[in-house]
C-alpha cells in the first residue's frame, strides 16, 4: 500500500470547524468536540492534520491524571516538566498564549472521570478544568476528538459545555470517499464494482477499507492481477471483522 493522506470529507469538515472557530465572539467559547463511530479513522485523520497544520496533537490515557495530562502536554511542547502541576500549566500557558497554537486531544473520552469527582456539591472533571483554564487564558482553540457519546458526556458539566463553540460529526466513509482512498493508496488499480464493494463491506470505516486494501493486493500479487476486477472478488469477504462469529469458530470472515 501507498504512503500517504487523503483529504476526505471529514477532513474538509474539520477544517470548516476551524474557519468558524476562529471568528467566535466569545473569546473562551474555544473548545470544539469531534465525535464518530469507532474506525472511521478520527485518530489517523487528526493526527495527520495536526502535523500538516502544525497543531498540538496528544493522545490521551486511560490512566491519566491531571498532573500527568499536564506533564505529556508540557513535553509535547519541548517545554521543561520539573514542578508541580500548576508550574507546568503555567509554562504551558505562557507558550500557548505567545504562539496560539491550537491543540487536539485524541481520546478525549477519558478526560471524564469514571467515578465522581466532588467540589463544593458540584461534580468536576479535573483534566477538564485544566483544559479549561488554559483555554480561558490564553484563547487557543481546543479539539476534543471522543466517541459518538461524548459531547452528552461533557453536558454533565455545564460550566465546560458553555464553553463549547462547535461540535464536528465525522461521518462514516462516502463511496467517494472510498474512491478517493483507492486511488491514492492502491498499488494495484480497481474497477469501480470493486470499490463499491469495498465500500458496502466496510460499512464507511476506514479501518476496514485499508484492511481490504491489503488484502487484495496481496492477492493481486499473488495471482498477478494489472487490475482487480469483479469477477476476482465474487463471494468473498473482503474485511477483516471480528465478531462473535469469529471469535467461536477461530477464523476470520
Amino acid at each position: 500500500m501507498k504512503k500517504g493522506f487523503v483529504q476526505t470529507e471529514n477532513f474538509r469538515r474539520l477544517k470548516e470547524a476551524e474557519k468558524i472557530v476562529d471568528q467566535r465572539g466569545a473569546i473562551e467559547a474555544s473548545l470544539v468536540l469531534v465525535r464518530g463511530v469507532f474506525g472511521i479513522g478520527k485518530s489517523m485523520l487528526t493526527e495527520r492534520w495536526a502535523a500538516e497544520s502544525g497543531h498540538v496533537f496528544l493522545r490521551a490515557k486511560e490512566t491519566w491524571t491531571k498532573q500527568s495530562m499536564l506533564r505529556d502536554l508540557a513535553a509535547k511542547m519541548g517545554l521543561p516538566l520539573d514542578g508541580n502541576a500548576s508550574q507546568v500549566q503555567d509554562r504551558i500557558i505562557g507558550q500557548l498564549a505567545v504562539s496560539m497554537t491550537p491543540l487536539i486531544i485524541d481520546e478525549a473520552d477519558h478526560l471524564i472521570p469514571t467515578s465522581r469527582v466532588m467540589r463544593g456539591g458540584q461534580r468536576v472533571a479535573p483534566m477538564l478544568e485544566a483544559l479549561r483554564d488554559i483555554t480561558d487564558i490564553t484563547g487557543v482553540m481546543c479539539f476534543l476528538v471522543g466517541m459518538e457519546r461524548f459531547p452528552t458526556m461533557v453536558l454533565q458539566f455545564e460550566h465546560i459545555a458553555s464553553r463549547v463553540a462547535h461540535i464536528v460529526q465525522l461521518e462514516r466513509l462516502s463511496i467517494e470517499d472510498v474512491q478517493a482512498t483507492i486511488k491514492a493508496k492502491a498499488e494495484v488499480p480497481m474497477s469501480p464494482e470493486v470499490v463499491a464493494a469495498i465500500h458496502s463491506q466496510a460499512k464507511g470505516r476506514m479501518r476496514w477499507v485499508l484492511g481490504a486494501i491489503t488484502n487484495l493486493e496481496g492477492w493481486a500479487r499473488a495471482n498477478s492481477w494489472a487490475r482487480i476486477e469483479a469477477s476476482h472478488i465474487k463471494g468473498r469477504p473482503l474485511c477483516t471483522e471480528f465478531t462473535a462469529q469469529t471469535a467461536t469458530s477461530g477464523r476470520e470472515s
